[in-house]
This record gives C-alpha cells, structure tokens and sequence, in this order.
C-alpha cells in the first residue's frame, strides 16, 4: 500500500511538472530498504508506465514539441544506455554522491536562469551535454526528467507551455531503453513493480489534468521547490549515514 501511495504521488507531480517522477521514487524506495540497483530499476520501470499515460494526455492538447523532443530523446538515448549498465559496476556510495551533485548542479543552473538562457550553444556542446544528461539518467534510475527541464529550457529554448510534455515525452523515450537494460539484468522484481505501474497510470491523469489549469511559471516554481526540498533532504540523510 505505501508503495502504491508513493508512485502516485510521484507520478502525479511527475507528470504534472515534467520531472518523470524518478528523482523522488527512487531515493524513496532506498529508504524503504530497497537495494540502489532496486530502486533504480523499480523507478524506471514505474517512470516508464508514466510517461505512456502522460505523452499520450499532452498529444491530445497539442504540448509536445515532438520535432525537439525526437532530437534531444536521441540524443540522451547512447548516454542512459552507458548509466544503466554501468549500474552492475558502480559502488552505492557513488550513486548516492552522484545523486547529490546532481541535485545541486540543476538547482544552481535554474538560479541563475536569466544569465544561462542567454547563451547560444552549438550542436556539439548539445550532444556532449544530452550524453551527460542520458548518463545520469541511466546510473540513477530516474528517466533524466529533472534534467530536461532546464535542458529545454536553456539549450533548446522550448516554449515554455510545451516544456512538460515535452519533457514527458523524452522521458519517455530515454525510460525504455534504461527499462529493457533493467529487464535484461534481471532487476526488476515484477511483484513489487504491480501496484507501482497502476498508481503511476492514476497518477499520470491527475498531473496531465493539474497542468491545464497550472501556467507554465507556476510549473517552473514548483519544480525549484522540489529540487531543493529533494537536495536538503537527501543530504540530510547522506550525512546521517556517515
């Protein structure tokens, strides 16, 4: 039952602000005793079902930037291929501090938004930056949604109504191919993975719907609260386990 609850939550505000959902899945299921490659895998399987549901919501009100979404997905595909399998090799101490690195890296690029949006990035800084972005995604098991925000945001300069869906839809795309890598290692207890997809398909409807009536800057704030909320407490609970 608390894990039903948990994917809801997580899926509702996923697909609501566009964050996939695994960022505060995955970190969540450690602390209810799963192993990091457990709840890595769990988490990209439950994003994975979001994101089906969420995609096919936003097509229906026409926010998805497809031609965007295709390249920056394709783009990120190599990268969480790579963080995936990588998965089986990398010690839990490093996937923890990657996790907290990370959450701190995003939460000072939206800082500083106003400065950031105004470089203009060429096509080879974009690719090694979605490789990147791909990577972190695959080794943390979190469909790469918190990255795309700011992603679409800055490199891709998405409009801002159509960053969600947008990002839903990369989620997407970068969540199958890390889920097939979980499926083939054999990391997914399919059990524990049951009432995580069917909260994630209740969840998915009632964030899609909280979007209509959410403009996109209430989006973006709710996504910077989350962010920090995500980092104080995950490094809180690093230190404690010190």
């Amino acid at each position: 039952m608390l894990y039903f609850i948990l994917s809801l939550v997580t899926s509702a505000l996923g697909s609501l602000i566009g964050i996939g959902g695994g960022v505060i899945l995955r970190p969540s299921l450690k602390l209810l005793g799963e192993s990091a490659k457990s709840a890595a895998a769990l988490s990209t399987f439950t994003v994975f079902i979001m994101a089906v549901i969420s995609v096919y919501k936003y097509n229906k009100s026409k926010k998805i930037d497809f031609r965007t979404g295709i390249k920056a997905g394709l783009l990120i595909v190599p990268g969480s291929y790579i963080g995936t399998f990588a998965i089986a090799y990398a010690a839990e101490s490093f996937i923890n501090f990657t996790y907290l690195f990370v959450l701190f890296i995003l939460i000072c690029l939206m800082f500083f938004k106003e400065k950031i949006h105004k470089i203009e990035i060429n096509y080879f800084f974009k690719l090694i930056i979605s490789l990147v972005i791909g990577f972190c995604a695959g080794i943390l098991g979190i469909g790469g949604g918190p990255f795309l925000i700011p992603l679409l945001m800055f490199v891709f300069h998405t409009e801002i109504k159509k960053i969600p869906g947008t990002s839903v839809f990369i989620v997407f795309i970068s969540s199958l191919f890390s889920l097939v890598q979980h499926a083939a290692d054999g990391n997914i207890d399919y059990i524990k993975a049951l009432p995580l997809a069917i909260a994630a398909i209740i969840g998915s409807v009632i964030g899609t719907r909280l979007n209509r009536k959410t403009d996109g800057k209430t989006v973006i704030n709710l996504y910077n609260i989350i962010m920090i909320l995500l980092f104080l407490g995950s490094l809180a609970a690093l230190t404690l386990n010190l």
